[in-house]
């Protein structure tokens, strides 16, 4: 469709241009004239000596005047030799030159049509390039998340009843590559009755003071397809029964932040939190149930990662 219609617009090109210097031609050697008819040619008489002499009363009459020559004007010369060359040239010229015309814009035509195909072609090949890289790197980077919280009870031989609690959650790597610059941190908090709108998931060290540098976290590095233990949680069972008995809540929350192996990806970050669920009478069972907010990964976070500077 593209080749018929580059051979149709230089057609029209072609005689468009014809035309206009058809018209251009015939104005210029029209202003010229064509040169006027000269004077009557003078008719010459030979006489032939052998012919006899003409009578003397034919002569004497006098009634042939002696032919009179006009001198010829010459024609004007031309103005110049581009409008001696533009008056001369035929029919069949113009013809020859509005093909070539015509050959020489479909070929340009057509070339800058294949110069656009390629281009395309190019783009269309960097950018399908481009989506292989990012399949290939989003199948092979990093993926930290929270598989799973290891549950340890004690219970009291007697009743059944727990008497020691303890809660280690189990980091998990699901990509092909290590983690670079891993930090992450856990917490948990009481919360009597229920927890406030307006609670910021802070970090709190061993004896329950914020953090507030970023070299007090505790580095972590899971490998490809491996997993890492995070510290251990101790609840006393007296927060147990007051959870069982709805007179207060536990979360544990937390967040782990690494960077890729590739050197142009960017830093990643993933956060959790449980709402802890205990049940039986007397106490005997303990699960975790997701809490309505700080649960996502990169932008699905509440907060976003810190910005570490990366050896190169």
């Amino acid at each position: 469709m593209k080749f018929v219609t580059g051979l149709i617009v230089s057609a029209a090109v072609s005689l468009v241009l014809m035309i206009v210097f058809v018209l251009l031609v015939g104005q210029v050697c029209g202003s010229r004239g064509l040169p006027g008819p000269g004077a009557a040619v003078p008719i010459r008489f030979q006489i032939d000596a052998e012919m006899p002499p003409a009578p003397p009363l034919l002569l004497a009459q006098d009634r042939f005047e002696p032919a009179q020559f006009v001198e010829r004007q010459p024609v004007a010369a031309s103005s110049g030799w581009a409008t001696n060359f533009l008056c001369t040239i035929k029919a069949t010229d113009v013809a020859m030159t509005g093909f070539a015309l015509f050959l020489v814009l479909a070929l340009t035509f057509q070339g800058l049509m294949q110069g656009a195909w390629m281009r395309r072609l190019l783009l269309s090949s960097e950018h399908s390039a481009l989506v292989v890289n990012e399949a290939l790197i989003s199948a092979q980077r990093a993926y930290v998340f929270l598989r799973e919280f290891r549950l340890n009870l004690i219970k009291n031989p007697l009743n059944e009843e727990i008497q020691v609690c303890t809660i280690q959650p189990i980091w998990e790597n699901t990509g092909a590559t290590p983690t670079r610059g891993g930090r992450a941190h856990v917490n948990w908090k009481f919360f009597e009755r229920s927890v406030p709108a307006e609670f910021d998931f802070p970090d709190f060290d061993e004896v329950g003071n914020r953090i507030l540098s970023y070299d007090a976290y505790k580095p972590l590095i899971v490998g490809p397809k491996a997993t890492a233990l995070a510290p251990l949680i101790d609840i006393e069972p007296a927060i147990l029964r007051q959870v069982r008995d709805l007179q207060g809540r536990v979360l544990i929350w937390g967040w782990v932040e690494y960077d890729e192996v590739f050197t142009d990806a960017k830093r990643h970050r993933t956060e959790f939190c449980y709402q802890l669920a205990v049940t039986g009478s007397p106490m005997s069972w303990v699960g975790f149930t997701q809490y309505r907010a700080f649960n996502g990964a990169d932008e699905d976070c509440m907060k976003a990662p810190t910005v570490l500077v990366r050896d190169v």
